[in-house]
């Protein structure tokens, strides 16, 4: 069984030259490195004679646009090793680093996640090293100065005592820095996707997959490794992120991702509220004695309202009978599950999912309609799912309950004070238990790719990871 590793390089070449150091000093020595640069970021030569007799590099440039998963990608094809180690320019491992991988790929662990100490998401400046970037000093600084930073994912870790597949989403710690897979592995899985760009997702959609695949996700604090801090473009890092999440949940519509997105444990209200909220809504729409009049009423002054005077490209969230049979309703979110039969109309779009993160880009339908649906969410998802609603589509219409009126104005009201441009108002009285909320969002001017610009010409963005 042999091993190589994979390293996408950034430039940085003085951070680079010691990530090879500490691969140089490795105590298993049967092993290939790959770098795999993206417009000659980096000068290849001095690094070759550095370490010509310490460690076969292999160094592959590819086209400026080229995308890291193209990257890792083309590495892959071009080397022929049993297991495959990724490794970040600017992680330094231990020594003993690639023999650790090795030994859990051997005992019939395909996936590997490797613990990288000092790893943070978010207020890296903090973390900056402004020491010898030599290995000894920073190793020095590690043990002695840093107090040996926890991974981020040590929160992750800690609770299922390192048992990854206990987590409720194990692929979420697939991160890149510092993983082993298996040859066999990653040609099931099908290797990195190519069409994310920019920074995050595309290393956990991999994750997802494999575990999708039937693999099991292992963790090693022995095979760890130490990310040299530095400044980051956190707010590029997360308008990536944001473009990616929409991707990776328009790929796999799955209410688990979407909840992953959201970090919510469950979509629904707790049993009590939930109770309640069903028989509120019971009352309002299905009543034996006054469904069909008020349903009648709902869907006559529904129709008035959003046929008349819009285009021909709705958005549904929540099923309901006669409004899933407009001919201008395109897409359906709904997270019920239903029968094929009611949700087979020729044409249509279904995703099984809440709506509080839509995989459509912004602006895509002249018109959302929320059904009553929303009143089974926990209180925190409806703000997220008006706010997809503002972001998908020019304007949108949410179906309330009387009793949960108030509430829904309340969550409209705080979007206004954090600087949404939303005006809202109530359309009709459609019966004296449903009303008709219209709402719009001003801010919304134009979109650009990575996140939408207000009318100032600023990124506005959501945080998914």
């Amino acid at each position: 069984m042999n091993v190589t590793v994979i390293i996408p390089v950034y430039g940085k070449p003085d951070v680079l030259h010691l990530t090879l150091q500490a691969l140089a000093g490795q105590h298993y020595s049967d092993f290939s490195v790959w770098l795999v640069d993206q417009g000659g970021t980096i000068s290849f030569e001095p690094l070759r004679d550095a370490f010509e007799d310490k460690l076969r590099i292999h160094y592959m440039d590819t086209p400026a646009h080229t995308t890291v998963s193209d990257k890792r990608n083309r590495a892959i094809r071009e080397s022929a090793e049993d297991v495959v180690i990724f490794l970040d320019a600017d992680t330094i491992v231990c020594a003993d680093f690639v023999g650790e991988h090795m030994a859990m790929q051997r005992a019939g662990h395909d996936v590997v996640i490797g613990y990288i100490y000092g790893k943070k998401g978010m207020h890296r400046e903090e973390l900056n090293y402004e020491g010898k970037l030599e290995l000894e000093a920073f190793m020095r600084w590690f043990e002695h100065e840093s107090g040996r930073m926890p991974d981020e994912r040590e929160k992750y870790y800690k609770p299922v005592q390192d048992q990854l597949m206990l987590l409720q989403w194990p692929w979420a710690v697939f991160w890149s820095g510092n993983i082993s897979v298996s040859r066999a592995a990653l040609q099931r899985a099908g290797g990195f996707e190519h069409r994310f760009k920019g920074w995050g997702i595309e290393d956990i959609e991999v994750g997802y997959r494999l575990v999708q695949s039937g693999y099991t996700l292992h963790l090693s604090r022995s095979a760890w490794a130490v990310h040299v801090p530095h400044e980051v473009d956190e707010a590029k890092r997360m308008r990536d992120q944001a473009v990616n999440a929409r991707m990776f949940l328009r790929k796999y519509p799955a209410m688990e991702i979407e909840l992953f997105l959201l970090k919510l444990h469950d979509w629904k209200k707790d049993s009590v509220t939930a109770t309640t909220a069903a028989a509120s809504t019971a009352t309002a729409i299905t009543d034996s004695h006054v469904e069909e009049e008020a349903m009648s009423h709902v869907m006559k002054t529904v129709l008035q309202k959003v046929t008349l005077s819009y285009g021909t490209h709705f958005l549904l969230v929540g099923y309901d009978a006669g409004l899933f049979a407009l001919p201008q309703v395109s897409t359906l979110i709904d997270p019920r599950e239903m029968s094929e039969a009611r949700m087979n109309v020729s044409g249509k779009k279904v995703y099984r999912l809440a709506g509080s993160c839509m995989p459509f880009d912004a602006l895509s339908f002249d018109v959302c309609i929320i059904t009553p649906v929303w009143t089974m969410y926990r209180p925190e998802m409806i703000p997220h799912l008006l706010m997809e609603a503002l972001r998908t589509s020019s304007v949108c219409y949410c179906l309330s309950p009387r009793t949960e009126f108030l509430p829904l104005l309340a969550v409209l009201t705080s979007l206004k004070r954090l600087g949404r441009n939303i005006e809202y108002n109530i359309v009709d009285v459609m019966h004296q238990n449903m009303k008709l909320v219209t709402f719009t969002d001003h801010g919304i001017v134009q979109v650009q790719e990575g996140g939408m610009l207000d009318d100032q010409g600023s990124h506005r963005h959501h945080s998914y990871i």
